[in-house]
């Protein structure tokens, strides 16, 4: 496949319904349209379509910058506590473990060796934007020889802790048990807790 944002676009000397599209990891394909109006429209959309995703691309980038920038508005008390129903079939005796990450952070829970692990593991994480800030976790079976491998992924937003948060006060930490994506089957159980470092300006922020 060429990628759009390497994609350059030539023209050819011979014919003006031909244009060669070039890419440094692809090499070359030439390309012939029907019409000359064809050629232009073609090539029309593919810089429309660039200009899509530079723009795209500089906002996202932005956007994270301005999210790392920003002050920090709580802390995050994570315990990864176990697993269940993993896609183990075959596996044998499953060495796995979890990668957790909010934003640019990121944390690695112990190894457990059962097809019900129980990683046991807690992590702190600074919470930046409660209302875009996602706790994420993907399951791995370890690989020691070979490429860890994929048993699936969860995430829980933020803004749900924080507000789970504010109509139980009392019911910290919040007990979760996230199903696991993109597999056949798979839960990932938790505590979590949200401590907010200015309480007073995040109620004035929501209410």
């Amino acid at each position: 496949p060429m990628f759009l944002t390497e994609l350059r676009v030539e023209a050819d000397k011979d014919s003006d319904m031909c244009y060669t599209l070039i890419s440094g990891g692809c090499g070359e394909v030439s390309v012939m349209a029907p019409t000359i109006h064809e050629r232009n429209n073609w090539l029309k959309k593919i810089a429309i379509a660039q200009k899509h995703i530079s723009d795209t691309e500089r906002s996202i980038l932005h956007r994270q910058q301005s999210i790392r920038a920003r002050r920090p508005q709580g802390l995050l008390r994570t315990h990864i506590l176990s697993g269940t129903k993993l896609d183990s079939w075959g596996k044998g005796m499953l060495q796995s473990f979890c990668e957790v990450s909010l934003g640019s952070q990121a944390h690695r829970t112990s190894i457990a060796t059962s097809p019900h692990p129980k990683w046991d593991s807690t992590m702190q994480f600074l919470v930046k934007s409660l209302s875009e800030d996602v706790l994420c976790i993907t399951v791995y079976e370890k690989g020691y020889f070979k490429p860890n491998e994929f048993l699936g992924r969860t995430e829980i937003k933020i803004h749900q802790i924080y507000e789970e948060s504010r109509s139980e006060p009392g019911a910290q930490p919040q007990l979760h048990k996230l199903r696991l994506h993109e597999v056949k089957s798979g839960e990932v159980i938790l505590k979590i807790s949200l401590q907010l470092f200015d309480r007073c300006r995040m109620s004035k922020h929501h209410s």
